[in-house]
């Protein structure tokens, strides 16, 4: 298993185990990085087929001043040899995808842009595309320097069944049905 910055081990390993419960052909991650978590679910997760990482160009301004330095010079690095890994860089951001840009998939990660909005976006927007049985699984639940906990709030009192793992910061929420 690979370390990265921002996802710490044993994150990495709870991650791997809510998808393994998936067993994912199709991924997105929104907010790939320089691909560390991407590597680890390529290798690990043998039932994913298509891997799709989104970020944003180095030159790109993120709304919340303390994501500036996350912003990647090379986005998806560390997975861009795997030929099931597809790099997606979008000049605005992931909120400027409608699902209508990308496949349904079995699991989505989000873990890019931690405004509010940007965070309610990306999970409508994984909602739209996630397959029944599917997951998605939001990073930096109850990191006060974010505000990804304010949009899961939100998205709870909208009805999203959204569970925490203690001692973590993350969330995910299983779709069984349309």
């Amino acid at each position: 298993m690979h370390s990265g910055n921002y996802l710490n081990a044993t994150e990495t390993m709870l991650l791997l185990g809510l998808l393994e419960g998936v067993q994912p052909k199709v991924v997105i991650e929104i907010g790939v990085q320089l691909g560390v978590t991407a590597k680890n679910i390529l290798e690990e997760i043998k039932s994913v087929e298509t891997y799709i990482g989104i970020d944003v160009p180095f030159h790109h301004k993120m709304p919340l001043p303390a994501q500036q330095s996350e912003v990647p010079a090379s986005p998806g690095l560390y997975a861009l040899e795997d030929p099931r890994f597809w790099l997606l860089v979008c000049k605005g951001g992931s909120q400027t995808l409608m699902p209508a840009d990308l496949e349904p998939c079995d699991a989505v990660f989000i873990d890019g842009d931690h405004s509010f909005d940007a965070v309610m976006h990306d999970s409508r927007l994984a909602r739209a595309l996630v397959r029944p049985g599917g997951i998605i699984v939001w990073h930096d639940f109850r990191n006060a320097s974010v505000e990804v906990t304010e949009a899961i709030i939100q998205l709870r009192d909208e009805g999203w069944p959204i569970s925490s793992i203690p001692n973590s910061w993350l969330a995910f929420c299983r779709f069984w049905r349309d």
